[in-house]
């Protein structure tokens, strides 16, 4: 079941704090940018579309209704459905992305096989998400029960994302890293580096693997 009650009575909430930071979300932003693929994309999980639109993903897939009507009213093409059981045909992307959602997947290995299903050989998937290891992802686990969007969320590291990718049939692996802790006094926050051992907004690449097709 989608773990989207958060989502559902704090859409606006959530779609405001872009406009507040905007320093981090532009950091973010281009961190996705320097992976994404050319081609026809999907963002699983999009939310109200604060990075549907500024990185020109086709298509994205939503369950949190609130969410949704604010994307929809960005003129987005967001359909409804769960990471879990994609309402889409196979082979119809190059690549599939997911952006701060796989922490809120009922199951990760089963999301990100949908998303290999709905991509074509030699696509790619990115992984977007709060390093549960880094500084900031240890505040965020030890204080999610105060947030009303994270306290149903399971925070990952990028080991195990790794590993979950690995198991749906990807390779080839890349990422880079921002949202960096202040008290790395040689980087700004929103700097970009290549890598996952230092920042809390990791985005990870990989290919689906073709071995067996």
């Amino acid at each position: 079941m989608p773990k989207t009650k958060g989502y559902e009575s704090h859409a606006n909430t959530y779609d405001q704090w872009f406009d507040e930071n905007p320093e981090i979300y532009q950091a973010e932003i281009k961190a996705i940018q320097s992976l994404l693929p050319d081609g026809k994309g999907i963002e699983i999980g999009a939310g109200s579309g604060r990075f549907t639109a500024p990185l020109n993903i086709d298509t994205g897939i939503e369950p949190a209704a609130a969410m949704r009507a604010i994307a929809l009213k960005r003129g987005l093409n967001i359909i409804t459905g769960v990471a879990e059981s994609l309402p889409i045909k196979d082979n119809s992307y190059d690549f599939a992305i997911f952006i701060t959602s796989t922490c809120f997947l009922d199951n990760p290995v089963i999301a990100y096989q949908e998303a290999a299903r709905v991509i074509k050989n030699n696509g790619s998937i990115l992984i977007a998400f709060l390093e549960k290891n880094s500084e900031l992802g240890k505040v965020y686990e030890e204080r999610k029960h105060e947030n009303p969007f994270y306290c149903d969320a399971t925070f990952y590291s990028y080991s195990e994302i790794v590993n979950y990718l690995k198991q749906a049939g990807f390779e080839q692996f890349q990422s880079v890293q921002t949202v960096l802790p202040e008290s790395q006094a040689k980087h700004k926050t929103s700097d970009i580096l290549p890598g996952h051992d230092l920042g809390a907004f990791i985005v990870l690449k990989a290919k689906k693997s073709n071995k067996g097709n």
